[in-house]
């Protein structure tokens, strides 16, 4: 229809062919979990962060007291750093577990934790240039990285249950080793913090499939079950009509 017959009709005509113009329904954004699914991943994501918060605050003291010796000035501005971060999300945790902040938001809390952890990741990854300047002893630096980078990985794999949070927290560790061999000169230990980030995303996000899939199984999309139950199919229409008029009959 062009748009000179369009302007030559009226009002009414117009809405009358609006009603009975083919409407396409609106495409909605697929996804292969439901809602009560991303709720249960939700759920494990904070239960299963308090052993990873733990395991993050013994390794920076530990990271503090062994840099302390040498470096004390460092040590102390960097431990405050890593203690306020990991007293964050310690806290969003606590009170989304107690039912006291964004309980009855679940996807807005799961965001702001995120966020806390991707600050928790900068400072917990910047342990070795933080700890250790370019001059200090390469055992010393080796062994903080070492250390960082394993508590960050294992702890991502406590927060595998949302990958974002998994990944804001993992990927800036993996970044600061990175950048830690190229401070040091090192092509050794660049291949191998390069190696080691590319694994551990890797596992991360095959822990975080496993993890959904577990949960679509356990909540499935109930969206074409109702749809089936609240219109039935033409041939069950039909065999019903067939019946009813057999019955008459």
């Amino acid at each position: 229809m062009t748009s000179a017959s369009l302007h030559a009709k009226n009002v009414r005509e117009l809405q009358e062919l609006a009603q009975h113009a083919p409407i396409e329904p609106r495409k909605r954004k697929s996804s292969s979990l439901s809602r009560a699914a991303r709720l249960h991943l939700i759920d494990v994501l904070s239960r299963w962060s308090a052993p990873g918060l733990a395991l993050l605050a013994g390794v920076s003291v530990y990271l503090a007291v062994v840099a302390g010796r040498v470096y004390p000035g460092r040590a102390f501005a960097w431990g405050l750093m890593a203690l306020g971060a990991l007293w964050v999300c310690r806290r969003l945790r606590s009170q989304f577990r107690a039912g006291a902040n964004l309980a009855d938001r679940p996807f807005r809390w799961r965001a702001a934790y995120t966020s806390s952890l991707s600050v928790l990741g900068v400072v917990l990854g910047s342990a070795p240039i933080l700890l250790a300047p370019v001059d200090a002893p390469t055992a010393l630096a080796l062994q903080i990285t070492a250390l960082a980078l394993f508590a960050i990985f294992a702890a991502a794999l406590l927060h595998s249950a949302h990958f974002f949070s998994a990944a804001a927290l993992a990927a800036p560790g993996a970044l600061f080793a990175i950048l830690t061999g190229l401070r040091a000169g090192e092509t050794s230990l660049v291949l191998a913090a390069i190696s080691t980030a590319i694994l551990g995303m890797t596992g991360l996000r095959i822990a975080n499939r496993y993890l959904e899939k577990g949960a679509s199984r356990r909540y499935p999309r109930t969206a074409f079950i109702r749809r089936e139950i609240e219109t039935p199919s033409a041939g069950y229409a039909s065999h019903t009509k067939d019946g009813s008029q057999a019955l008459q009959a």
